[in-house]
Protein backbone atom coordinates (compact mmCIF):
# COMPACT_ATOMS: atom_id res chain seq x y z
CA UNK A 1 0.00 0.00 0.00
CA UNK A 2 1.19 3.78 -0.77
CA UNK A 3 1.78 5.54 1.72
CA UNK A 4 1.30 9.23 2.96
CA UNK A 5 4.00 11.73 4.29
CA UNK A 6 2.85 11.25 7.57
CA UNK A 7 2.66 7.95 7.44
CA UNK A 8 4.57 6.84 10.65
CA UNK A 9 6.85 4.23 8.63
CA UNK A 10 7.53 7.27 6.44
CA UNK A 11 7.74 9.64 9.43
CA UNK A 12 10.41 7.59 11.22
CA UNK A 13 12.39 7.25 8.20
CA UNK A 14 12.88 10.32 7.53
CA UNK A 15 13.43 11.04 11.42
CA UNK A 16 16.20 8.37 11.31
CA UNK A 17 17.76 9.88 7.50
CA UNK A 18 17.92 13.69 9.56
CA UNK A 19 19.62 12.33 12.75
CA UNK A 20 21.85 10.70 10.42
CA UNK A 21 22.92 13.52 8.37
CA UNK A 22 23.34 15.53 11.52
CA UNK A 23 25.98 12.91 12.45
CA UNK A 24 27.57 13.53 8.85
CA UNK A 25 27.67 17.20 9.05
CA UNK A 26 29.11 16.76 12.88
CA UNK A 27 32.04 14.47 11.49
CA UNK A 28 32.60 17.66 8.92
CA UNK A 29 32.62 20.18 11.52
CA UNK A 30 35.13 18.19 13.81
CA UNK A 31 37.55 17.56 11.12
CA UNK A 32 37.25 21.08 9.07
CA UNK A 33 36.56 23.25 12.48
CA UNK A 34 38.54 21.39 15.15
CA UNK A 35 41.00 19.09 13.75
CA UNK A 36 42.11 21.54 12.14
CA UNK A 37 43.65 23.77 14.94
CA UNK A 38 44.23 20.47 16.78
CA UNK A 39 46.34 19.59 14.17
CA UNK A 40 47.71 22.95 13.36
CA UNK A 41 46.62 22.13 9.72
CA UNK A 42 48.33 23.74 6.64
CA UNK A 43 46.50 25.40 4.05
CA UNK A 44 47.23 22.52 1.94
CA UNK A 45 46.22 20.07 3.94
CA UNK A 46 42.18 21.42 4.85
CA UNK A 47 42.36 21.47 1.02
CA UNK A 48 43.05 17.42 0.91
CA UNK A 49 40.13 16.94 2.87
CA UNK A 50 37.91 18.60 0.37
CA UNK A 51 39.10 17.08 -2.09
CA UNK A 52 39.24 13.96 -0.25
CA UNK A 53 35.49 14.32 0.48
CA UNK A 54 34.20 15.33 -2.98
CA UNK A 55 35.80 13.93 -5.29
CA UNK A 56 34.34 10.71 -5.38
CA UNK A 57 31.17 12.04 -6.10
CA UNK A 58 32.25 12.46 -9.50
CA UNK A 59 34.07 9.79 -10.26
CA UNK A 60 31.34 7.20 -8.92
CA UNK A 61 28.85 8.86 -9.57
CA UNK A 62 27.83 7.24 -12.45
CA UNK A 63 28.54 3.71 -10.88
CA UNK A 64 26.38 4.62 -8.03
CA UNK A 65 23.11 5.10 -10.34
CA UNK A 66 23.51 2.04 -12.13
CA UNK A 67 24.29 0.37 -8.85
CA UNK A 68 20.48 1.92 -7.72
CA UNK A 69 18.69 1.32 -10.55
CA UNK A 70 20.33 -2.42 -10.69
CA UNK A 71 19.49 -3.58 -6.70
CA UNK A 72 17.11 -0.67 -5.75
CA UNK A 73 17.68 2.28 -3.71
CA UNK A 74 16.52 0.71 -0.35
CA UNK A 75 19.57 -1.91 -0.66
CA UNK A 76 22.01 0.80 -1.85
CA UNK A 77 21.42 2.89 1.10
CA UNK A 78 22.06 0.08 3.36
CA UNK A 79 25.00 -0.39 1.51
CA UNK A 80 25.96 3.26 1.67
CA UNK A 81 25.12 2.97 5.35
CA UNK A 82 27.57 0.05 6.32
CA UNK A 83 30.53 1.99 4.57
CA UNK A 84 29.95 5.25 6.33
CA UNK A 85 29.93 3.46 9.45
CA UNK A 86 33.21 1.65 8.39
CA UNK A 87 34.13 5.17 7.66
CA UNK A 88 33.46 6.69 10.54
CA UNK A 89 35.24 4.26 12.41
CA UNK A 90 38.38 4.62 10.52
CA UNK A 91 38.48 7.98 11.14
CA UNK A 92 39.24 6.70 15.35
CA UNK A 93 42.50 5.31 14.20
CA UNK A 94 44.05 8.71 12.63
CA UNK A 95 47.51 10.37 14.39
CA UNK A 96 47.20 13.34 12.00
CA UNK A 97 45.31 15.94 10.01
CA UNK A 98 46.40 14.54 6.40
CA UNK A 99 45.22 10.69 7.28
CA UNK A 100 41.83 11.83 8.46
CA UNK A 101 41.66 14.32 5.69
CA UNK A 102 42.18 10.52 3.09
CA UNK A 103 40.19 8.62 5.00
CA UNK A 104 37.41 11.60 4.76
CA UNK A 105 37.00 10.23 1.09
CA UNK A 106 35.16 7.01 2.57
CA UNK A 107 32.39 9.30 3.72
CA UNK A 108 32.63 11.07 0.11
CA UNK A 109 32.01 7.22 -1.13
CA UNK A 110 28.92 6.48 1.53
CA UNK A 111 27.17 10.07 0.31
CA UNK A 112 27.65 9.44 -3.14
CA UNK A 113 25.58 6.47 -3.00
CA UNK A 114 22.96 7.62 -0.30
CA UNK A 115 22.26 11.01 -1.68
CA UNK A 116 21.12 9.84 -4.90
CA UNK A 117 19.40 6.59 -3.56
CA UNK A 118 17.64 8.83 -0.69
CA UNK A 119 16.78 10.95 -3.49
CA UNK A 120 14.89 7.53 -5.85
CA UNK A 121 12.87 6.57 -3.33
CA UNK A 122 10.02 8.92 -2.85
CA UNK A 123 8.40 8.21 -6.07
CA UNK A 124 7.76 4.06 -4.98
CA UNK A 125 7.44 5.59 -1.39
CA UNK A 126 4.10 7.49 -1.59
CA UNK A 127 1.77 8.54 -3.66
CA UNK A 128 2.21 11.16 -6.99
CA UNK A 129 -0.14 13.52 -4.91
CA UNK A 130 2.50 13.69 -2.11
CA UNK A 131 5.12 13.44 -3.92
CA UNK A 132 6.54 17.21 -4.09
CA UNK A 133 6.10 17.38 -0.49
CA UNK A 134 7.70 14.22 0.38
CA UNK A 135 10.90 15.32 -1.97
CA UNK A 136 10.71 18.66 -0.08
CA UNK A 137 11.02 16.99 3.41
CA UNK A 138 13.78 14.79 2.31
CA UNK A 139 15.41 18.20 1.49
CA UNK A 140 14.94 19.27 4.85
CA UNK A 141 16.84 16.12 6.67
CA UNK A 142 19.96 17.91 5.23
CA UNK A 143 18.57 21.19 5.80
CA UNK A 144 17.96 20.38 9.41
CA UNK A 145 22.04 19.22 9.50
CA UNK A 146 23.42 22.61 8.36
CA UNK A 147 21.67 23.79 11.72
CA UNK A 148 22.13 21.22 13.91
CA UNK A 149 25.19 19.53 12.95
CA UNK A 150 27.42 21.65 14.34
CA UNK A 151 25.32 21.92 17.69
CA UNK A 152 26.03 18.24 17.80
CA UNK A 153 29.72 18.04 16.99
CA UNK A 154 30.10 20.93 20.08
CA UNK A 155 28.37 18.42 22.29
CA UNK A 156 30.35 15.63 21.47
CA UNK A 157 33.95 17.65 21.44
CA UNK A 158 32.89 19.29 24.43
CA UNK A 159 32.35 15.78 26.34
CA UNK A 160 34.63 13.06 24.38
CA UNK A 161 37.09 15.39 22.36
CA UNK A 162 36.54 15.99 18.68
CA UNK A 163 37.12 11.83 18.12
CA UNK A 164 33.21 11.39 19.82
CA UNK A 165 31.79 13.08 16.62
CA UNK A 166 33.43 10.35 15.00
CA UNK A 167 31.35 8.21 17.14
CA UNK A 168 28.54 10.01 17.25
CA UNK A 169 28.06 9.63 13.66
CA UNK A 170 29.25 5.79 13.28
CA UNK A 171 25.73 5.67 15.61
CA UNK A 172 23.73 7.50 13.28
CA UNK A 173 24.25 5.52 10.55
CA UNK A 174 23.53 2.65 12.76
CA UNK A 175 20.37 4.03 13.58
CA UNK A 176 19.22 4.69 9.94
CA UNK A 177 20.58 0.89 8.98
CA UNK A 178 18.13 -0.11 11.88
CA UNK A 179 15.54 1.79 10.66
CA UNK A 180 15.51 1.08 6.63
CA UNK A 181 13.34 -2.54 7.15
CA UNK A 182 10.12 -0.40 7.96
CA UNK A 183 10.56 1.01 4.61
CA UNK A 184 8.22 -0.01 2.11
CA UNK A 185 8.55 0.55 -1.06
CA UNK A 186 6.59 -0.20 -4.39
CA UNK A 187 7.38 -1.98 -7.20
CA UNK A 188 8.21 -0.16 -10.35
CA UNK A 189 5.46 0.37 -12.38
CA UNK A 190 5.27 -2.11 -15.02
CA UNK A 191 3.08 -0.55 -17.23
CA UNK A 192 5.74 2.38 -17.74
CA UNK A 193 6.76 3.79 -21.61
CA UNK A 194 10.49 2.92 -21.02
CA UNK A 195 11.90 4.36 -24.16
CA UNK A 196 14.75 3.06 -25.02
CA UNK A 197 16.30 2.76 -21.21
CA UNK A 198 16.73 -0.32 -20.12
CA UNK A 199 17.29 -2.37 -16.58
CA UNK A 200 20.60 -1.22 -15.37
CA UNK A 201 23.32 -3.50 -16.28
CA UNK A 202 27.18 -1.51 -15.00
CA UNK A 203 27.71 -1.04 -18.60
CA UNK A 204 24.67 1.08 -18.11
CA UNK A 205 26.60 3.75 -15.89
CA UNK A 206 26.50 6.83 -18.06
CA UNK A 207 22.78 6.29 -19.37
CA UNK A 208 21.65 8.88 -16.88
CA UNK A 209 23.50 11.83 -18.95
CA UNK A 210 22.44 10.27 -21.92
CA UNK A 211 18.99 10.80 -21.09
CA UNK A 212 19.60 14.24 -19.34
CA UNK A 213 20.81 15.26 -22.51
CA UNK A 214 18.49 14.35 -24.80
CA UNK A 215 15.91 15.64 -22.93
CA UNK A 216 15.23 19.23 -22.03
CA UNK A 217 13.70 19.48 -19.36
CA UNK A 218 16.15 17.38 -17.51
CA UNK A 219 19.37 19.31 -19.35
CA UNK A 220 17.96 22.43 -17.70
CA UNK A 221 17.41 21.01 -14.70
CA UNK A 222 20.74 19.48 -13.97
CA UNK A 223 22.48 22.95 -15.90
CA UNK A 224 20.50 24.89 -12.87
CA UNK A 225 22.27 22.55 -10.15
CA UNK A 226 25.49 23.18 -12.19
CA UNK A 227 25.18 26.99 -11.62
CA UNK A 228 23.50 26.97 -8.35
CA UNK A 229 26.14 24.89 -6.67
CA UNK A 230 29.40 26.45 -8.49
CA UNK A 231 28.16 29.37 -6.37
CA UNK A 232 28.30 27.57 -3.49
CA UNK A 233 31.75 26.30 -4.12
CA UNK A 234 33.05 29.84 -4.58
CA UNK A 235 31.10 31.05 -1.47
CA UNK A 236 33.09 28.19 0.65
CA UNK A 237 36.29 30.19 0.08
CA UNK A 238 35.04 33.80 -0.55
CA UNK A 239 32.67 33.55 2.75
CA UNK A 240 35.21 33.33 5.69
CA UNK A 241 37.53 36.04 3.40
CA UNK A 242 34.95 38.58 3.20
CA UNK A 243 34.27 38.24 7.20
CA UNK A 244 37.99 38.61 7.62
CA UNK A 245 38.83 41.30 5.00
CA UNK A 246 36.08 43.24 4.06
CA UNK A 247 33.72 43.27 7.30
CA UNK A 248 36.54 43.55 9.17
CA UNK A 249 34.67 41.42 12.14
CA UNK A 250 35.82 38.52 14.22
CA UNK A 251 35.22 34.51 13.39
CA UNK A 252 31.91 35.08 15.96
CA UNK A 253 30.00 37.11 13.44
CA UNK A 254 31.10 34.52 11.01
CA UNK A 255 29.40 31.69 13.13
CA UNK A 256 26.65 33.81 13.20
CA UNK A 257 26.27 34.55 9.33
CA UNK A 258 26.00 30.72 9.16
CA UNK A 259 23.31 30.13 11.64
CA UNK A 260 21.15 33.10 10.36
CA UNK A 261 21.65 30.93 6.81
CA UNK A 262 20.90 27.86 8.66
CA UNK A 263 17.95 28.93 10.13
CA UNK A 264 16.11 31.30 7.49
CA UNK A 265 17.26 27.59 5.09
CA UNK A 266 15.01 25.35 7.36
CA UNK A 267 12.20 27.82 7.61
CA UNK A 268 12.52 27.48 3.59
CA UNK A 269 12.23 24.34 3.45
CA UNK A 270 9.19 23.95 6.00
CA UNK A 271 7.54 26.14 3.41
CA UNK A 272 8.13 24.42 0.61
CA UNK A 273 6.95 21.14 1.88
CA UNK A 274 4.02 23.08 2.96
CA UNK A 275 3.20 24.35 -0.45
CA UNK A 276 4.17 21.20 -1.85
CA UNK A 277 2.94 21.01 -5.68
CA UNK A 278 2.65 24.12 -5.96
CA UNK A 279 6.23 24.65 -6.11
CA UNK A 280 6.79 21.87 -8.88
CA UNK A 281 7.40 23.57 -11.85
CA UNK A 282 10.32 25.05 -13.60
CA UNK A 283 9.75 28.34 -12.78
CA UNK A 284 9.94 28.22 -9.24
CA UNK A 285 13.07 25.76 -9.65
CA UNK A 286 14.50 28.96 -11.89
CA UNK A 287 13.70 31.61 -9.31
CA UNK A 288 15.13 29.91 -6.64
CA UNK A 289 18.50 29.74 -9.08
CA UNK A 290 18.34 33.44 -9.93
CA UNK A 291 17.57 34.53 -6.09
CA UNK A 292 20.71 32.46 -5.49
CA UNK A 293 22.75 34.42 -7.35
CA UNK A 294 21.16 38.06 -6.03
CA UNK A 295 21.11 37.45 -2.58
CA UNK A 296 24.80 36.21 -2.93
CA UNK A 297 25.39 39.79 -4.34
CA UNK A 298 23.44 41.07 -1.40
CA UNK A 299 25.41 39.08 1.20
CA UNK A 300 28.91 39.15 0.00
CA UNK A 301 28.85 42.27 -2.28
CA UNK A 302 29.05 45.20 0.46
CA UNK A 303 30.84 45.90 2.93
CA UNK A 304 27.45 46.48 5.65
CA UNK A 305 27.02 43.89 8.12
CA UNK A 306 23.19 44.78 8.28
CA UNK A 307 22.65 43.90 4.39
CA UNK A 308 25.15 40.54 5.08
CA UNK A 309 22.27 39.42 7.63
CA UNK A 310 19.69 40.00 5.15
CA UNK A 311 21.54 38.60 2.06
CA UNK A 312 22.43 35.71 3.76
CA UNK A 313 18.91 34.76 5.09
CA UNK A 314 17.27 35.53 1.80
CA UNK A 315 20.09 32.96 0.46
CA UNK A 316 19.01 30.29 2.67
CA UNK A 317 15.50 30.69 1.61
CA UNK A 318 16.09 30.98 -2.10
CA UNK A 319 18.01 27.78 -1.55
CA UNK A 320 14.99 25.80 -0.10
CA UNK A 321 12.98 26.59 -3.20
CA UNK A 322 15.38 24.72 -5.26
CA UNK A 323 15.96 21.48 -3.58
CA UNK A 324 12.30 19.44 -3.23
CA UNK A 325 11.23 21.02 -6.50
CA UNK A 326 13.57 19.86 -9.06
CA UNK A 327 13.84 16.52 -7.48
CA UNK A 328 10.25 15.93 -7.99
CA UNK A 329 10.59 17.17 -12.06
CA UNK A 330 13.69 15.37 -12.53
CA UNK A 331 11.32 11.84 -11.10
CA UNK A 332 8.19 12.99 -12.99
CA UNK A 333 10.54 13.50 -16.40
CA UNK A 334 12.39 10.24 -16.45
CA UNK A 335 11.05 6.31 -16.20
CA UNK A 336 11.52 5.08 -12.81
CA UNK A 337 13.84 2.35 -14.12
CA UNK A 338 16.49 5.23 -14.72
CA UNK A 339 15.48 7.64 -11.44
CA UNK A 340 19.16 6.35 -9.43
CA UNK A 341 21.03 7.35 -12.66
CA UNK A 342 19.57 10.66 -13.26
CA UNK A 343 19.66 11.50 -9.90
CA UNK A 344 23.38 10.44 -9.44
CA UNK A 345 23.78 12.43 -12.61
CA UNK A 346 22.37 15.66 -11.20
CA UNK A 347 24.71 14.77 -7.64
CA UNK A 348 27.62 14.35 -9.73
CA UNK A 349 27.13 18.01 -11.48
CA UNK A 350 26.85 19.52 -7.92
CA UNK A 351 30.04 18.32 -6.79
CA UNK A 352 31.34 19.13 -9.96
CA UNK A 353 30.37 22.48 -9.75
CA UNK A 354 31.19 22.94 -6.36
CA UNK A 355 35.20 21.44 -6.77
CA UNK A 356 34.89 24.38 -10.03
CA UNK A 357 33.97 26.83 -7.74
CA UNK A 358 36.59 26.58 -5.01
CA UNK A 359 39.03 26.54 -7.68
CA UNK A 360 37.61 29.82 -9.50
CA UNK A 361 37.43 31.60 -6.08
CA UNK A 362 41.16 31.17 -5.37
CA UNK A 363 41.99 33.08 -8.68
CA UNK A 364 39.65 35.39 -9.20
CA UNK A 365 39.44 36.69 -5.36
CA UNK A 366 42.46 36.92 -5.09
CA UNK A 367 42.57 39.01 -7.99
CA UNK A 368 39.49 41.19 -7.59
CA UNK A 369 38.11 40.09 -3.91
CA UNK A 370 35.73 39.01 -2.96
CA UNK A 371 32.54 41.63 -3.65
CA UNK A 372 33.44 41.72 -7.33
CA UNK A 373 34.13 37.98 -7.97
CA UNK A 374 30.67 37.15 -6.18
CA UNK A 375 29.07 40.52 -8.19
CA UNK A 376 30.26 38.34 -11.52
CA UNK A 377 29.24 34.68 -10.57
CA UNK A 378 26.15 36.38 -9.04
CA UNK A 379 24.89 37.95 -12.26
CA UNK A 380 26.12 35.01 -14.24
CA UNK A 381 23.91 32.16 -12.03
CA UNK A 382 21.02 34.68 -11.95
CA UNK A 383 21.35 35.23 -16.08
CA UNK A 384 21.67 31.61 -16.13
CA UNK A 385 18.24 30.65 -15.00
CA UNK A 386 16.33 33.67 -16.97
CA UNK A 387 18.11 31.83 -20.22
CA UNK A 388 16.48 28.83 -19.18
CA UNK A 389 13.43 29.63 -17.93
CA UNK A 390 13.08 31.58 -21.52
CA UNK A 391 13.84 28.09 -23.15
CA UNK A 392 11.56 26.40 -20.94
CA UNK A 393 8.60 28.31 -22.20
CA UNK A 394 9.68 28.47 -25.78
CA UNK A 395 9.79 24.50 -25.74
CA UNK A 396 6.15 24.89 -23.40
CA UNK A 397 4.54 27.04 -26.25
CA UNK A 398 5.99 24.66 -29.00
CA UNK A 399 4.38 21.97 -27.32
CA UNK A 400 1.21 23.32 -26.31
CA UNK A 401 0.86 24.65 -30.41
CA UNK A 402 1.71 21.66 -32.12
CA UNK A 403 -0.35 19.17 -29.97
CA UNK A 404 2.08 17.40 -28.35
CA UNK A 405 1.33 15.62 -24.89
CA UNK A 406 4.31 16.10 -21.81
CA UNK A 407 5.82 13.47 -20.34
CA UNK A 408 2.84 11.16 -18.29
CA UNK A 409 3.26 8.47 -15.94
CA UNK A 410 6.45 9.43 -15.40
CA UNK A 411 8.40 8.03 -18.58
CA UNK A 412 10.23 9.76 -21.01
CA UNK A 413 10.30 8.19 -24.57
CA UNK A 414 13.44 7.74 -26.19
CA UNK A 415 13.20 10.08 -28.91
CA UNK A 416 14.70 13.23 -27.79
CA UNK A 417 11.81 15.17 -26.62
CA UNK A 418 12.48 18.51 -25.37
CA UNK A 419 11.04 17.86 -22.00
CA UNK A 420 7.30 17.65 -20.41
CA UNK A 421 5.62 20.72 -19.65
CA UNK A 422 5.76 21.33 -16.09
CA UNK A 423 2.11 21.30 -15.55
CA UNK A 424 2.00 17.26 -16.24
CA UNK A 425 2.02 14.82 -13.65
CA UNK A 426 1.91 10.82 -14.29
CA UNK A 427 -2.14 10.38 -14.63
CA UNK A 428 -2.00 13.40 -16.87
CA UNK A 429 -4.35 15.92 -14.61
CA UNK A 430 -2.84 19.74 -14.58
CA UNK A 431 -1.53 20.84 -11.55
CA UNK A 432 -3.02 24.59 -10.22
Amino acid sequence: MISTPKSPRVVGFLAAEAVSAIGSWATIVAIWGYATFEYDATPAEVSLFGIAFSVPGVLLGPLAGAVIDRIGPKATLAIAKVIGIVASLALLSADDFRTLAALSALHGVASTFSHPALQSMPPRLVGDEHLARTNALVALTDELAIVLGPVAAGIGIAAFGFRGAFVFDAVTYALGLAVLPMVRLRAIRSAEPAGDVETAQPRDALEGWRLIMRTGLLRRIVTCTFAVHLLYGTALLAEPLYVRDVLERSPSVFAALQTAFGICLVVGGLAAARLGDRLASFGWVALGVAGSGLTAIIYLGTPFVMMAFVGVGLWGVATAVIAGPSRTLLQRSSPERAHGRVLAADHVAGSAAELTGVAVAGVLVGAFGVPWTILTLGLLVAGTALVLYEANQRDEAQETSSGVVGVAAGGVGGGGSAGAPHTQRRGGSADP
